[in-house]
């Protein structure tokens, strides 16, 4: 049974949800905001919810998913610069990041587990169809879940990562791709020692990895959280479980998709990048970032946040728009 409440734990860390709503709540063109715990089948997951002081029927409702060593409260800027504009938003831990939903088998995590949250999750937050934002991680949940369940979408802005099939085959064809995944086969093959290697000296190499991209004090949050016990073992079986063992299906994308990546991607090539253009069959736009990082949400939030308001506004007309909201 799906179910919604209002959370008012808040661990004293700066960029929790509570921290992130407390925030959002006191701009002036935010009429509530409220950090929740969302209760689904397979656990309950936090996050925060807004809406704005004078809503854009035309822009409707934002969900927002984060990738791999974040959390929700990277969507923080981006929420805001929505909300002024009249978008609605909610964003989510996702499982393993959220305490609430933290299996312990790796075959936990696979793709589709990462989409059933999305769709059970943005259900259980009262939303019907909805405009959705994923980076890394969650862009690669933004990729299946276009292909699987259209019908929930109006649009899809995928964040820094390539399509699936993109970047598999760039894997295959281009050294230095091959070379940008050597973190991710060594979380495949030694994912205990890659945790305490992260972890060790408070965390000084999981702060590294953000590259001076990410503010010191949100950087901080991450560390914190992430060092929590249980937290760093669970988010890397992300990576564990993406070894083919349960693939879904990631064509084809027939949702109108954007597609914003940086060119200082230290992970995804602009080979992955330009390739993915071949697996949507709907209307899309490649919008790269000259000198632009990874670590996107929180060093380029206008920039997401323009793609996605001129993407919707362009789009608006595609869909007649679906106001139920589910049971």
């Amino acid at each position: 049974m799906a179910s919604t409440t209002t959370s008012d734990l808040d661990n004293g860390d700066p960029f929790d949800n509570a921290s992130v709503a407390g925030r959002l709540a006191e701009l002036p063109f935010v009429a509530e905001a409220r950090a929740l715990t969302v209760g689904t089948s397979s656990g309950e997951f936090a996050g925060f919810q807004a809406t704005p002081a004078h809503p854009d029927t035309q822009l409707g409702d934002a969900v927002l998913v984060h990738g791999w060593p974040e959390f929700a409260s990277c969507w923080e800027q981006t929420a805001a610069m929505l909300l002024e504009q009249g978008m609605s938003v909610f964003a989510y831990d996702q499982r393993g990041y959220s305490p609430g939903a933290r299996p312990e088998s790796v075959d936990e995590y696979t793709m589709p587990h990462l989409v059933d949250d999305l769709d059970e999750v943005s259900r259980a937050a009262g939303l019907g169809r909805f405009h959705l934002v994923g980076h890394d991680w969650g862009g690669m949940v933004a990729w299946h879940f276009a292909a699987n369940h259209p019908e929930r979408l109006l649009t899809n802005t995928v964040v820094s990562t390539p399509h699936p099939i993109a970047h598999a085959k760039q894997v295959q064809a281009d050294p230095d791709q091959y070379e940008r995944m050597a973190y991710m086969r060594a979380i495949q093959d030694h994912p205990d020692g890659v945790a305490r290697t992260l972890l060790r000296d408070d965390g000084k190499r999981l702060n590294d990895l953000y590259g001076g991209d990410v503010p010191d004090d949100v950087a901080a949050s991450y560390v914190s959280r992430l060092s929590e016990p249980g937290a760093m073992d669970a988010v890397l079986k992300y990576y564990q479980a993406a070894d083919g063992r349960a693939r879904l299906s990631s064509t084809p994308v027939t949702v109108p998709t954007s597609f914003v990546w940086g060119s200082r991607d230290v992970a995804f090539t602009r080979g992955s990048a330009e390739l993915s253009a071949s697996y949507v069959e709907g209307p899309y736009r490649f919008v790269p970032l000259e000198g632009a990082s990874h670590w996107l949400p929180e060093s380029r939030a206008e920039d997401i946040a323009r793609t996605v308001l001129e993407w919707v506004r362009e789009h608006a007309g595609d869909n007649e728009r679906d106001d139920t909201k589910p049971n």
